[in-house]
């Protein structure tokens, strides 16, 4: 067991990660911003995440690889190959063909990655290519988070279990959390993640100086530019409007995703649809295609 101190500094760390990928990302850097020595932040980082750095770092390389070479094909695998953290294309393929079983060039781009099945959403109403959803981008300000990260929140009910804790949180503090503006981070895809590393952020949008504590974390993210699809129905529904976002729109667009997590913004708290049904704007940070 560790204290929620050790647990919110690793939590920090991977997101440092997910967020430089191509910079220096040395067990001695990420020791400092752990506040650790790197004797010790190796075996806490273990212990903590389920894998060591190396492991971590090299596995989110790959990841972000992977979801460009999904929402943006036309990027070609050396310019990725760089903006991810790996030194050349060949240096890519070598650790893509290690970690998954073929090489860069052979994976058709849709197949899951990772083996296992990809958790399949009830039936819902299927998305007509005759009629899409609305896709609109639009800018979204910066903002302040106090969350709770979920671990595996396809297949258990982790995901209320977290909320109530960042609830009861927020009332301690005298927050009127049923006033704010609640978010989902989607760091992890389940195409090419393990589902039992998967991670998911819950959490409301807060103006107040609070500090983490406990379960919950605090982070900021930044003003960006989305392509956002309104939902207001059924899981299925929400599974179908990423896919069309990936599949459709970003494709044929002049955009690819920019680093930054998948993001549910609720229009109505799942709470008060008692987690029945969601009506939410699915959220993509984009930026200009490169080549």
């Amino acid at each position: 067991m560790t204290s929620d101190s050790y647990t919110r500094r690793v939590h920090h760390v991977m997101d440092h990660v997910r967020r430089n990928l191509a910079g220096d990302l040395s067990l001695e850097t990420l020791a400092r911003q752990a506040h650790f020595s790197p004797f010790h932040f190796h075996r806490i980082f273990k212990v903590v995440a389920g894998e060591t750095v190396a492991q971590y770092t090299r596995r989110c390389r790959l990841e972000r690889a992977a979801y460009l070479m999904m929402a943006a094909p036309s990027r070609m695998l050396g310019s990725i190959a760089l903006e991810v953290g790996f030194s050349s294309q060949s240096d890519l393929s070598r650790s893509f063909r290690r970690e998954y079983g073929l090489p860069p060039s052979t994976w058709d781009r849709k197949t899951a990655l990772h083996g296992q099945p990809i958790p399949q959403p009830l039936p819902g109403v299927e998305i007509s290519a005759d009629a899409p959803p609305q896709a609109v981008v639009r800018r979204h300000p910066a903002c302040r988070l106090a969350y709770v990260r979920v671990r595996e929140p396809f297949v258990t009910d982790a995901l209320q279990q977290g909320y109530q804790v960042l609830v009861e949180w927020l009332e301690q503090r005298g927050v009127a959390w049923r006033d704010l503006q609640v978010l989902g981070l989607s760091w992890d895809n389940y195409e090419t993640t393990p589902l039992h590393k998967v991670r998911f952020d819950i959490g409301f949008v807060v103006s107040s100086p609070l500090q983490p504590d406990g379960e919950v974390g605090i982070q900021s993210l930044p003003a960006v530019e989305a392509v956002d699809v309104h939902v207001d129905g059924s899981l299925p529904l929400i599974a179908q409007a990423w896919d069309y976002l990936y599949e459709q729109w970003l494709p044929r667009s002049r955009y690819e995703p920019d680093d930054m997590p998948g993001i549910k913004r609720f229009r109505v708290r799942p709470d008060v649809l008692q987690w029945s049904r969601w009506n939410v704007d699915c959220s993509i940070a984009i930026r200009p295609l490169r080549p």
